[in-house]
C-alpha cells in the first residue's frame, strides 16, 4: 500500500469506521493482557474500560494529525519513513498527556514513580506497534481487493449527418427559437449563446430578438419607416432602425433613393408694351 494511498482513504467515513473498530479491538486485548504493569490495577472491568477508551481516542488524534503532518514531511522532502515517524512522535504529545491525566486520576498509588518522559516512552512504544499492525492490515486488505474494473471501450462512433442549415434565431423569454425549413425547436440558452453555437458566419443580429442567416433572405419590405425582411419559410422578420445601414451595404434591403426632383426653371415674365387706349380720351 503506498503511503499517498492510505492519506487520501483518511477523509472517507468507511476508513474511520475500520480504523475505530481496530483501535476498540486492540484495546480489548491490551486489556486482558495489562501492559506496563496495569495488570495490577483494579480489576479485568477497569482495566478493559480504560484501554479501550485510550486506544480509540488515540486513533481519532493520529487518524486526525498524522496526514497533515506526513504531508508537511513530504513537502518537506523528508524520506515518507522520516516524516512518519517524526508524523507519530508529534501526534502522541496530546495521546501522552491524556493518559497521564487518567491513569494519574485512577491509580496514583501506581503511577507516582513515573514521570512525563516514562509517559511518553510508553506511549509512543505502544502507538508505534499499534500503527505498524495497522499498516501491516490495511496492505493486505488492498492486496486482497479485486483489480479495477477497466472501462468499458468506447462504442464505434457512427457517422452524423450535418444538421439542417439554421435560417434564423428569435428569443423567446429564457428561450430561443431555432427556425430551419423542416420546422423549429426551442432551445433553453441566452441569445449570444444559441448565436455562437447555431449561427452562421454571414448571418447578422438585424434585431435584438432576431438574428438571420443570409441565405434565408427572400426581400425586404418597407412599412412606413420600418423594414422588415421575407425569409424563404414565409417568415417575416423586424428589423431595427440601427441596422439598416448595414443591411444596405450587404444588399439585404434594396432601397433606391430617388434623385431629387429639379424644379423647372422659373419662366421669364413677358412685358407687354401698352396698347392705344380705346375709346380715345376727349
Amino acid at each position: 500500500m503506498r503511503i499517498d494511498a492510505w492519506l487520501s482513504e483518511t477523509r472517507h467515513t468507511g476508513w474511520w469506521a475500520r480504523a475505530l473498530s481496530f483501535a476498540a479491538v486492540i484495546g480489548l486485548l491490551l486489556g486482558l493482557i495489562g501492559p506496563f504493569g496495569s495488570y495490577l490495577n483494579d480489576g479485568v472491568a477497569m482495566r478493559l474500560l480504560y484501554w479501550c477508551g485510550i486506544t480509540v481516542a488515540a486513533m481519532a488524534i493520529a487518524g486526525a494529525l498524522l496526514p497533515p503532518l506526513i504531508r508537511l514531511g513530504i513537502r518537506l522532502r523528508l524520506p515518507w519513513p522520516v516524516a512518519l515517524a517524526v508524523a507519530l512522535a508529534l501526534a502522541d504529545l496530546p495521546v501522552t498527556a491524556l493518559s497521564a491525566v487518567i491513569v494519574r486520576h485512577l491509580w496514583s498509588w501506581q503511577t507516582a514513580r513515573l514521570g512525563p518522559a516514562d509517559f511518553y516512552a510508553q506511549t509512543l512504544l505502544m502507538s508505534a506497534c499499534v500503527l505498524a499492525l495497522w499498516l501491516l492490515l490495511e496492505r493486505t486488505r488492498h492486496a486482497m481487493l479485486p483489480p479495477a474494473q477497466p472501462p468499458p471501450p468506447e462504442p464505434p462512433r457512427r457517422s452524423v449527418t450535418p444538421a439542417e442549415p439554421v435560417l434564423s434565431l428569435r428569443m423567446e423569454d429564457h428561450y430561443v427559437r431555432v427556425h430551419r425549413a423542416s420546422g423549429s425547436t426551442l432551445e433553453l440558452m441566452p441569445m449570444h449563446e444559441a448565436i455562437r453555437r447555431f449561427g452562421a458566419a454571414d448571418g447578422l443580429q438585424v434585431h435584438r430578438s432576431w438574428w438571420v442567416a443570409a441565405a434565408a433572405v427572400a426581400g425586404a419590405e418597407r412599412d412606413v419607416r420600418n423594414w422588415r425582411l421575407r425569409l424563404t419559410d414565409g417568415t417575416t422578420v423586424p428589423v431595427a432602425r440601427n441596422r439598416v445601414a448595414e443591411l444596405r451595404a450587404r444588399g439585404w434591403i434594396d432601397d433606391p433613393t430617388p434623385a431629387a426632383a429639379t424644379p423647372p426653371a422659373p419662366t421669364p415674365a413677358t412685358h407687354t408694351p401698352p396698347g392705344p387706349v380705346w375709346p380715345p380720351r376727349a
